[in-house]
């Protein structure tokens, strides 16, 4: 049984609340259900001029408390300009998945 109380709808919430200008949010559970991995998919004005190493920490540092309840977590952190260009090549599961 899982014990883990973080969930893609959690994390979307926390996010939204949490990340300034943020235009796209998709979490994905590939934990099968159970809450210990996801992948995030995050789009923000924040990350303009912002090196994708300090995009993943200010993510990090925004999810310090879920971040420990959680066994594995990968992310894709876009500009809005980058949106526009890699959306197309998202599988359309994925988008599908768009909590914002």
């Amino acid at each position: 049984l899982c014990c883990h109380s973080v969930t893609k709808e959690s994390l979307s919430k926390v996010l939204a609340e949490r990340l300034k200008g943020l235009q796209q949010c998709i979490v994905v559970d590939t934990s099968g259900g159970c809450g210990s991995a996801f992948e995030l998919y995050l789009v923000s004005k924040e990350f303009d001029g912002v090196s994708l190493l300090e995009r993943h920490r200010m993510v990090q540092n925004l999810l310090k408390e879920e971040i420990k309840q959680i066994h594995a977590l990968s992310m894709k952190t876009w500009t809005p300009e980058q949106w526009n260009k890699k959306k197309l090549k998202l599988p359309k599961e994925l988008l599908d998945e768009k909590q914002s």
